[in-house]
């Protein structure tokens, strides 16, 4: 018994503490501060993840920067090699040409040699060497060298072995200018028999070799080696930062190159030079540095390129986003943490805030006399309640004159129906007057706002007549009285000036529209004389008045071409343009098109690709329009490619965009691309990307404005997909009655709108 009821206390006790913590799971307090703790752990994991996955992307991006720094070591050495080897072929053939290819000293091989040298900027000499050893001819100003140069490795190779290619040696200090380090290139030179007749050497200047690689500043990112693959060094940039003489120290790089021939790695990079070890010194401490190392055999040439790029290096730009990262973290987490502790609190304050909000009621006739619309107040039966400053000033009466007065002494048609809507005010000297007149429902008691407008609310009870409203339930009506006067007269301003807009734009449409054809006339006299002058059917020409007839001629077709493009506006924008329609041959109008802009494409080093070989297609279109839109089309891409790019034309049915069997044609360039800014207004006539005055590229801008209306025209569409620096691709789409041998055929089809 005794124990028992000595259980009854404890279960007592143990049924309390349940409920006390129920009750504190279950406040409001308990529920916001958990769930700001829950969105500070689930920010800073994402942070964290965050910071992981780009430091694994930094490592991508450094171990692409060295693949691109031995890529373009690699692309300097292959053009340098090239070069030079071809032009130690072209100097054998001219020694053995020459009469004085053979005689040392020769003054015209002198200068010959100086002017190759001078236009190879890699280039720091050109030396003949004799079957004797000593120099035939050479590029310097200095003269010849009186010593022999038979113990020079190019010369023992090219004397022992009979290979005609270019041979490679190491680094050499130049004799003909002491203290300079040079690179000889050299090739064997012999005699038509095959006999020995010497050596012709190129000796490349390391500093000049690596000058694209200067303007990169690869100092710092990382460094570069040119190396044989014998390992001797070539060249280093920067200077020294490394300090190896031979590959064969790099076991790291041996490994690499013994496996594959380019491969990237992480692994130390010695540091011997003086600059290189103060280097490793400040970032490591020791003398060895943690890099990513990428290494490349360059094909068809006796060369290894080595780039390294030091991991700190790669991960500074990561190690400060960490930095920035933790920072917003951790100020993310006080602030939450201080929305969470000012959340709980104002909670704890709501009773307080309420008492505040009935005391700022109070405020209102002060916010309402500051107004600058007149707002007056009046209850269901229409009577003036209260009446601001602002209601004084515009309608010229005093407060108290208006208290108590019906709202139609204002506004006879106040009762109209339709809330916040342009009515007639009067004054008190009985001017009438535009005003926008906004009513809504205030509710002064406990409950809350309706919806309601005055004019739904009273329904048709008239000034005079008794409420029908509860003591405990008053009712307000709000109403705010606009002075329309100004607007008005800016609303007939407007009209008036768009009417006079588009009385001007029809006028100077016809005024194009006639000077397009008086201007034709003189024009097509200027250009047809320009071709019988330069067809010499009134007497020879020189090529001086060749050449400004010839400008005479292009420039009259060039104005002609601006005068045609403006009358097709003109007829477009007027509506007067009709379709001359018979059955187009896609693949010829294409060939036609591309043949008018080949020799600019080809002036300009673009690449013009024709993928419309065979029949597509035969339409039902205006043939001039449909190839004026071809050539706007193919004229802009050339226009807006740089050389070395290329303009594809692509045609055939739309499966795609339509399922009936439409027509579909693409060009698309490798130019530079249209800015997004200006995409909404590509088609719009006499508007260029480019508005500057010294813009780069010439044109009217109505190319597409008029390609977009013709193809508007034949029931199509005309589209564009661009990116800046990477190209653009306009595309025609038809529909299907416009194939000549679809099933929905074209007869009786009407003529489009522009």
């Amino acid at each position: 018994m005794p124990a028992s009821g000595s259980a009854i206390p404890t279960i007592r006790s143990n049924a309390g503490l349940v409920r006390a913590l129920r009750g504190r799971l279950g406040s409001v307090r308990f529920l916001m501060t958990a769930s700001g703790l829950a969105f500070i752990l689930v920010v800073n994991a994402l942070i964290g993840y965050g910071i992981l996955q780009s430091r694994r992307e930094a490592l991508d991006a450094g171990e692409r920067a060295t693949r691109d720094l031995a890529r373009m070591l690699e692309a300097q050495t292959l053009r340098t090699a090239f070069s030079v080897d071809q032009l130690l072929r072209d100097q054998a053939f001219a020694l053995d040409t020459h009469p004085d290819g053979g005689r040392r000293g020769s003054a015209a091989i002198h200068d010959h040699l100086r002017q190759r040298r001078d236009s190879f900027g890699e280039l720091a000499d050109l030396v003949v060497v004799g079957a004797d050893g000593f120099a035939l001819h050479h590029s310097a100003d200095a003269p010849l060298p009186p010593f022999p140069l038979s113990d020079r490795t190019y010369f023992t190779h090219a004397r022992d072995r009979a290979s005609p290619g270019l041979l490679v040696g190491g680094p050499i200090v130049s004799r003909v200018r002491p203290g300079t380090r040079v690179i000889p290139l050299s090739r064997r030179w012999a005699d038509e028999n095959g006999r020995f007749r010497g050596v012709l050497v190129a000796l490349v200047d390391p500093t000049r070799l690596a000058a694209t690689l200067e303007s990169q500043r690869i100092d710092r990112k990382g460094s570069v080696i040119l190396a044989l693959e014998d390992g001797t060094v070539l060249l280093e940039r920067p200077q020294d930062r490394i300090g190896l003489t031979r590959l064969a120290d790099w076991p790291a790089v041996q490994r690499a190159l013994a496996a594959q021939d380019e491969a990237t790695i992480r692994g130390s990079t010695p540091m011997t030079g003086p600059a290189a070890a103060s280097s490793a010194a400040a970032i490591s401490g020791g003398g060895a540095v943690d890099s990513l190392i990428s290494v490349r055999r360059v094909q068809g040439y006796p060369f290894v390129i080595v780039a390294t790029l030091p991991v700190r290096a790669a991960l500074a730009d990561w190690q400060r986003d960490t930095a920035a990262w933790t920072a917003i973290g951790t100020v993310m987490t006080i602030a939450i943490a201080l929305l969470t502790a000012f959340v709980v609190r104002q909670h704890a304050r709501r009773e307080e805030d309420q008492a505040r909000l009935a005391r700022a009621s109070r405020r209102i006739r002060g916010i309402l006399d500051s107004m600058l619309d007149a707002v007056v107040t009046f209850d269901t039966a229409g009577r003036i309640v209260t009446f601001n400053r602002s209601a004084e000033v515009m309608f010229g009466v005093p407060e108290r004159e208006m208290i108590g007065q019906p709202i139609e002494a204002l506004i006879p048609d106040a009762r109209g129906g339709a809330n916040d809507r342009d009515l007639t005010a009067l004054r008190r000297d009985g001017r009438a007057f535009p005003v926008g007149f906004t009513v809504s429902d205030l509710r002064l008691g406990a409950g809350p706002c309706s919806a309601a407008p005055y004019p739904a609310a009273v329904g048709a009870r008239r000034p005079g007549s008794s409420p029908a409203l509860s003591p405990e339930e008053p009712r307000i009506y709000v109403g705010v009285i606009r002075d329309m006067t100004r607007r008005k007269q800016q609303e007939a301003e407007v009209i008036a000036s768009k009417t006079q807009a588009e009385l001007a734009n029809r006028a100077k449409s016809e005024f194009l529209a006639n000077m397009s054809h008086e201007l034709r006339t003189p024009l097509n006299a200027i250009i047809g004389f320009a071709e019988v002058l330069d067809s010499e059917f009134f007497g020879t020409v020189n090529e001086r008045q060749k050449s400004c007839i010839t400008d005479i001629h292009d420039s009259g077709r060039h104005l002609l071409d601006i005068v045609n493009a403006v009358l097709d506006m003109s007829k477009l924008e007027s509506g007067q343009f009709e379709l001359c329609e018979e059955p187009v041959e896609v693949h010829e109008a294409v060939a036609h098109c591309l043949m008018m802009v080949r020799d600019r494409a080809a002036s300009g080093g673009v690449v013009l690709n024709n993928l419309v070989t065979g029949a597509v297609a035969t339409l039902w279109v205006d043939q001039r329009a449909f190839k004026q839109v071809i050539l706007n089309l193919l004229s802009n891409a050339v226009k807006f490619t740089p050389g070395g790019g290329s303009v594809t034309i692509t045609a055939g049915l739309d499966q795609e965009g339509n399922e009936d069997g439409g027509f579909r044609l693409s060009v698309a360039d490798t130019g530079i691309g249209i800015p997004p800014e200006f995409m909404a207004d590509l088609f719009q006539p006499f508007r260029q990307a480019d508005n500057a005055a010294n813009r780069r590229y010439e044109g009217t801008g109505l190319g597409l404005s008029i390609s977009k209306n013709f193809i508007d025209l034949h029931g199509g569409t005309l589209t564009c997909d661009s990116v800046p620096g990477s190209g653009t691709t306009m595309t025609i789409r038809l529909p299907p009655s416009r194939v000549a041998d679809h099933p929905a055929k074209v007869a009786g089809q009407a003529v489009g709108a522009a």
